[in-house]
């Protein structure tokens, strides 16, 4: 069987990460969700995540900065970006500096319950 996994969803879109983490405990991990990027970064300094999913247009510190700053902290830090809107260059930047990968909103379910799967594996 699969481990659980701690993960954490960061996105402004309350509806659409409390929808993606609901997902996630239904599969039997161990979720928080959170509505900013800094708080995000708070997080990440207070708790190991085996894996984050991140938007990244968010007022403020918006996704890529706040995964930039992740990095300083957990370096090893696994995190997917996630973006409904054509951002090609924070994409290339978060992806260039170890993004595991971009979703596109809304999320294919099955690509990023696959990619669980190999993780908690």
């Amino acid at each position: 069987m699969a481990e659980t996994l701690k993960i954490l969803v960061v996105d402004d879109d309350s509806d659409a990460a409390d929808s993606l983490a609901e997902l996630f405990e239904m599969e039997g991990h161990d979720v928080k969700t959170v509505y900013s990027g800094d708080t995000a970064i708070e997080q990440w300094r207070h708790n190991g995540f085996d894996v984050a999913f991140m938007d990244i247009m968010m007022p403020g510190r918006n996704g890529v900065e706040s995964f930039m700053e992740i990095k300083k902290v957990r370096p090893d830090a696994k995190v997917y970006m996630m973006t409904g809107f054509s951002v090609n260059e924070l994409v290339n930047q978060a992806v260039d500096n170890g993004a595991m990968g971009v979703f596109s909103k809304p999320v294919d379910l099955e690509r990023v319950f696959t990619v669980l799967e190999e993780l908690a594996a």
